[in-house]
């Protein structure tokens, strides 16, 4: 095997190393996860407060409501009572009574929405502070995703140019030589060559590369890597 049949093959094999590496890159794209899940929290967070903002608003309408109802009870009776239509007198105590039981409901419910009137805004403030976070966020996820698009369009690009780049690259390969990078790229990840660095270490897995080993693969005969197995290569540079 000359030098270079083995130059042959590394050209190939940096092909291959394109596109396991375009393929890694693509398959770790990240949609948005992390921004998903803070939009999720915030949006459990916002039901919650929707939620305690209804409740306090929906008890001050029903006060409000039932306050106007004692006041018109109230009046009503007063009209009765002051009208001079009702003389009986255990009427009139009767009357009298209902008014003061009315007087106390209607004390009752100024405090509670007294109350309610420090207590609404703020949750009104909550939720309306957690739907800005939400769309701040919504905002930003679809800003991530555009640019995932973005770059995954140009690992598509990428890989179309490196799958097509190599049926030329394999047909320059000696068969034999490619049936064993064949299958030793089939049984590591897509990769079956690495490349000796200045250090003598592989750089794959960087494991020392004995002499031997380092002089065969410099004379471009086949030597492989003790470690991972995969086929060594010297380039001019280091040799």
């Amino acid at each position: 095997m000359s030098p270079d049949a083995l130059f042959r093959l590394w050209q190939l094999h940096q092909i291959d190393a394109a596109i396991v590496e375009i393929r890694a890159r693509a398959a770790g794209l990240d949609p948005g996860r992390e921004i998903q899940r803070e939009i999720d929290r915030l949006s459990q967070l916002l039901a919650g407060a929707q939620e305690r903002y209804h409740q306090l608003a929906g008890e001050q309408a029903d006060l409000e409501l039932k306050q106007k109802g004692i006041d018109e009870k109230i009046a009503k009776f007063e009209k009765d009572l002051f009208s001079g239509r009702i003389v009986n007198p255990r009427e009139v105590e009767a009357m009298q009574r209902e008014i003061e039981m009315l007087r106390r409901q209607r004390g009752e419910a100024d405090v509670r929405i007294l109350e309610l009137w420090d207590l609404v805004p703020p949750a009104k403030a909550e939720s309306e502070a957690l739907q800005r976070q939400i769309e701040e966020q919504q905002r930003l996820l679809a800003a991530h995703q555009k640019q995932v698009l973005q770059l995954k369009s140009k690992l598509e690009d990428a890989f179309k140019k490196r799958t097509a780049e190599r049926p030329e690259a394999v047909s320059r390969v000696d068969p034999m030589l490619l049936t064993r990078y064949e299958s030793i790229r089939k049984n590591h990840g897509g990769i079956g060559m690495t490349r000796v660095g200045k250090d003598q270490m592989c750089e794959r897995c960087g494991t020392k590369v004995p002499l031997k080993g380092l002089e065969l693969a410099k004379e471009g005969r086949l030597a492989l890597c003790e470690s991972c197995h995969r086929i060594l290569y010297v380039s001019e540079a280091i040799a």
